[in-house]
């Protein structure tokens, strides 16, 4: 079995990594910073024994996630699993620098489709896959400090959408996951209580359960929020 995860070093990829190396999926795994990758490698390969391709790469730039997914279908011809996971949080408003907005529609929109499209066209023809979308609880309801990160996720929701109609028919299964707030990095240096926030782990379990159904269900949407409403 293989699987590709996005933003694989660290948060919800990190853990969904580990999960899906612990049941017996050989990983491509792509991220920003090649020394994290080289050292997730390492700890995946030496604790399950799986084959782990890893790839440098900014997905926000079109013709690096272009050329990710192509190196991947060359490697492993059928891939069963992709997760979606890379994504960026900005503080901006409306009036804000246009700037602001394309990097979070590039980051959290853009990356996602041109990865999916040739990994989609690859399950199509094999009439099986899964394709994970992390999304977000702001790709459901607006907040007004988070103005263009809010835009970028409710694209990536309508992506998810079309692309959950558009699959069905090849026996493709697509899941959006609406998290609250997680404990991931994106809260470094801010004073929080993360031991209340949804956990990295618990995301991956929740793609783990999703995995485990009946080849003729599909869990279309979930959302995850803390239980502490403050949060």
């Amino acid at each position: 079995m293989k699987a590709v995860i996005t933003g694989a070093t660290r948060g919800v990829g990190r853990a969904s990594a580990f999960m899906l190396a612990q049941e017996g999926y050989d990983l491509a795994l792509s991220s920003r910073n090649i020394s994290d990758l080289e050292q997730l490698k390492l700890e995946l390969e030496s604790k399950f024994g799986n084959s782990v391709f890893i790839q440098q790469a900014d997905l926000s730039i079109k013709e690096e996630a272009i050329n990710f997914s192509e190196n991947i279908i060359e490697k492993f011809n059928k891939i069963e699993v992709l997760i979606n996971n890379i994504g960026k949080y900005n503080v901006s408003k409306l009036t804000d620098s246009d700037s602001d907005l394309e990097l979070m529609i590039n980051t959290n929109l853009n990356s996602a489709y041109y990865i999916s499209k040739n990994i989609a066209v690859n399950m199509g023809n094999n009439n099986s896959g899964h394709i994970f979308n992390i999304c977000s609880v702001l790709s459901l309801k607006p907040r007004i400090e988070a103005a263009t990160y809010t835009i970028s996720k409710h694209a990536l929701k309508g992506f998810n959408d079309v692309l959950r109609e558009e699959m069905r028919e090849h026996n493709v299964k697509v899941t959006a996951i609406y998290p609250g707030s997680i404990n991931t990095s994106s809260w470094d240096g801010i004073i929080a209580p993360k031991e209340k926030f949804v956990q990295p782990e618990d995301i991956a379990k929740t793609i783990k359960t999703c995995l485990s159904i009946s080849k003729n269900a599909n869990i279309e949407e979930i959302v995850i929020n803390p239980l502490d409403k403050n949060y």
